[in-house]
């Protein structure tokens, strides 16, 4: 075609169109370039993201495990300790119950004057 050209126009002619074809195809040699480039600036871009997410994935994790150890830890000190309380309250109430036991034998082993109910000696077995 630029033969033709040529042949018809002259060799100005001939040359324009070479440098015109030369320059169009620089144009679209760095637009192809251009379009590459931005396609590896965005697969880089989305790598960067990934990578940032999944680092506070790992982080966030971290953070919820060590809560979960936390809270694991408290309720086993408080499973303990309402142990332990469960254990005093039962030798509280055996120790009053044998308290009881004791003051009505000793209640049952004074005589039943005429006092009515409430001699000296009940009195005295009330305030120990």
């Amino acid at each position: 075609m630029i033969a033709l050209l040529a042949a018809r126009f002259g060799t100005k002619i001939s040359e324009r169109v070479a440098a015109v074809i030369v320059v169009a195809g620089l144009f679209a040699l760095g637009g192809l370039g251009i379009w590459r480039g931005l396609a590896a600036i965005e697969r880089l871009t989305m790598a960067a993201a990934d990578a940032a997410t999944k680092a506070r994935d790992a982080h966030w994790r971290a953070e919820i495990e060590k809560s979960n150890a936390e809270v694991q830890k408290r309720t086993a000190e408080q499973a303990i300790n309402a142990a332990a309380a469960s254990a005093a309250a039962e030798a509280e109430i055996t120790r009053l119950r044998s308290d009881l036991t004791e003051m009505e034998t000793r209640n049952a082993a004074l005589p039943d004057g005429g006092a009515r109910g409430l001699g000296r000696d009940r009195v005295r077995l009330l305030t120990r």
